[in-house]
């Protein structure tokens, strides 16, 4: 299964198992994407993939409880490196590697997120993005990188809509909403679950999607420059071989 095909089935499962709705207050009308809004949003999985690598900090509402990730990730590779912070009762953390084949977690962890991980101790398991909140955000960050640009004709003929403009640490951005579920008709008034903050030069900045019947976004920040440090190579588990469930 490539890689576009699999977005395509997390996106639906997503929208399936979501409500559109609105959120906070509107600074304007959503709209068509003119063409220039287009070509801005299908550069930026295309911009993500040139950078190869990124930092990121998520927030994932999940079940009443709240998960912060601040790691890194390979939009070549397809993986990324994190410390998930937990804050049920009682707050854990966890060390976590994954790629479109799976999580390998490291639990009870207490030491930041090292550059050389440690060589025991994981348990490896598959994604559950139909079900599980955080495993569907762990999937979407992934795929915010894309070997070539996005179909910006069709984006601009889609039920994606133009937002807002915006800043983020004072860069002008545009604010996005990606297109609905595979069927909405153009013009209903339903907007889709993923929201997606652009530069000028089609760099996402922010990324939200709402998750699993949560009432609040999951929240992505991607830093605007590529990592400083590289990613460690993930398990054997996580590279295909190994992969299949337990």
């Amino acid at each position: 299964m490539n890689h576009r095909t699999v977005l395509s089935l997390v996106l639906t499962a997503l929208l399936a198992l979501t409500a559109c709705s609105s959120h906070g207050t509107r600074a304007a009308t959503p709209r068509h994407l003119t063409s220039e809004e287009a070509d801005r949003m299908a550069l930026a999985r295309f911009t993500a993939y040139r950078r190869g690598t990124g930092e990121v900090t998520a927030t994932v509402p999940s079940r009443g409880r709240t998960v912060t990730l601040s790691g890194r990730i390979d939009w070549r590779g397809h993986h990324g490196y994190a410390e998930l912070r937990d804050d049920a009762a009682p707050p854990t953390r966890e060390l976590v590697h994954w790629s479109t084949h799976g999580v390998a977690s490291r639990p009870r962890w207490t030491g930041g997120l090292p550059d050389l991980p440690p060589a025991s101790g994981w348990e490896v398991h598959p994604l559950q993005p139909h079900s599980a909140a955080l495993d569907s955000m762990l999937l979407l960050l992934l795929h915010l990188g894309s070997d070539r640009p996005d179909n910006a004709q069709l984006l601009a003929r889609s039920d994606a809509r133009w937002l807002r403009e915006d800043r983020i640490d004072g860069v002008p951005v545009m604010v996005a909403a990606g297109p609905g579920a595979p069927g909405t008709p153009a013009g209903s008034g339903r907007l889709g679950n993923t929201r997606y903050w652009i530069d000028a030069d089609g760099r996402l900045l922010r990324f939200q999607a709402r998750l699993g019947g949560e009432a609040q976004w999951a929240n992505a920040e991607l830093h605007r420059t590529p990592s400083a440090k590289p990613l460690p190579d993930p398990p054997a588990q996580l590279t295909g071989a190994g992969s299949q469930d337990r």
